[in-house]
């Protein structure tokens, strides 16, 4: 078969075009995400509890079960289409994760281990620190998926999130997102900061898709991990209290109002100049290391005692480094993918621009306090105030 530019993705369900490679020729799929995802489908892992369909695969990773019905069915002990058989399950040579216990981990009839022996001790290493908890029903500890740790226990739980996205969920003081991102936000701030709440966001899936498919494209074209993606601030105006409390979690529907329209579609290029007509490095989108250089350009509209700011994952790939302005960039130089503006010269402070959409989406939303201090305590550790699915802002 030959494709072309207008070959559809042969992941089923998947209406995008094909990936086109630098050296011109088409790839069956239309990003990585999805290419690992048809790997997975056509292997022979099956549903665990029917053992027939299967598995769902979510973002490239293969999930237990073939959808919810089956899910429930295994949670609960009951059945669909193939009826569990406990007497199937064995315990493993691996010992519980359970501080202080000795006992083996529990294994399902398919071979997969847990990493804890029983349900009761799932739910303890939650409860006393030793796991981090479902970002959604804040009662089980998170699964390992292909090695790496989800932010969910479930596929129920994850399926909850992602069904309902764009939304916001907010980390737990302990949590290791919420440590990183506090620590990249502090290190780089030059006074004493109280950062009440960090929201991880979670998009939708287009936009998932996008990012990816674009990193896919400079990760092979420049040979950089990832296309040279990294953690950079962004700094734009609120004018409701998104994230303030626990209760404000959903988003508005102000068009003034940049910070909601920013999670719930992403950046956009075309919006650049609409509060300035000045950019030092042209028409594209402007992220910063520095927080308190992303600082200068919040803007707290509502009556609220705190500001709001955007960390994002930005696609660099190939970075063209600057000291002096170029006000009239409508894309990098050739040859490279972004432009990033260096303290010395006219910069007192770095910059970093990329000039197409794709590049760059929301990750974590901070609430902060510019003007606080501490007064003791552990400034990453926030406010507590988390309930079991009180988090989650569906789109409204």
């Amino acid at each position: 078969m030959t494709r072309t530019a207008n070959t559809v993705c042969a992941l089923p369900g998947c209406q995008k075009t094909v990936w086109r490679d630098p050296d011109g020729s088409y790839s069956e799929f239309c990003s990585r995400s999805h290419r690992s995802a048809a790997v997975l489908r056509s292997s022979s892992q099956v549903c665990k509890n029917c053992n027939i369909r299967p598995v769902y695969v979510a973002n490239g990773q293969a999930l237990p079960f073939c959808g919810n019905r089956c899910a429930t069915a295994w949670k609960t002990g009951g059945s669909s289409s193939v009826p569990r058989d406990d007497t199937d399950e064995e315990a493993s040579s691996e010992v519980c994760a359970l501080a202080g216990c000795s006992r083996p981990t529990f294994v399902d009839r398919n071979g997969g281990p847990s990493e804890y022996c029983s349900q009761r001790h799932r739910r303890e290493a939650v409860g006393n620190g030793e796991a981090e908890a479902c970002l959604m029903c804040r009662e089980w500890p998170r699964t390992l998926v292909a090695g790496k740790r989800s932010d969910f226990c479930s596929l129920r739980c994850s399926q909850a999130v992602f069904n309902t996205a764009p939304a916001i969920l907010e980390l737990d003081g302990e949590d290791a997102d919420r440590q990183s991102v506090h620590q990249q936000f502090t290190s780089k701030w030059a006074h004493t900061t109280m950062v009440p709440s960090i929201w991880k966001i979670f998009a939708a899936k287009d936009i998932y898709d996008t990012i990816d498919r674009y990193k896919l494209e400079v990760e092979r074209r420049t040979g950089l991990e990832g296309g040279n993606s990294l953690r950079r601030w962004h700094g734009t105006v609120r004018t409701c209290r998104l994230g303030d409390e626990e209760d404000k979690h959903s988003f508005c529907s102000d068009p003034a109002c940049s910070l909601c329209l920013i999670i719930q579609t992403s950046f956009k290029k075309a919006n650049y100049g609409q509060r300035t007509n000045f950019g030092r490095f042209g028409q594209g989108i402007y992220t910063s290391a520095t927080s308190s250089k992303a600082n200068d350009y919040v803007a707290q509209v509502s009556p609220s005692p705190y500001r709001a700011m955007l960390l994002n994952d930005v696609v660099l790939g190939k970075t063209k480094k600057l000291t002096t302005s170029d006000p009239n960039l409508t894309k990098p130089p050739n040859g490279y993918d972004s432009v990033v503006g260096e303290p010395g010269g006219d910069l007192n402070y770095d910059e970093c621009i990329v000039y197409r959409n794709d590049a760059i989406r929301p990750i974590f939303l901070v609430i902060y306090d510019p003007q606080a201090t501490h007064l003791g305590g552990n400034p990453a550790a926030g406010v507590p105030r988390n309930g079991p699915g009180s988090v989650m802002a569906p789109f409204p």
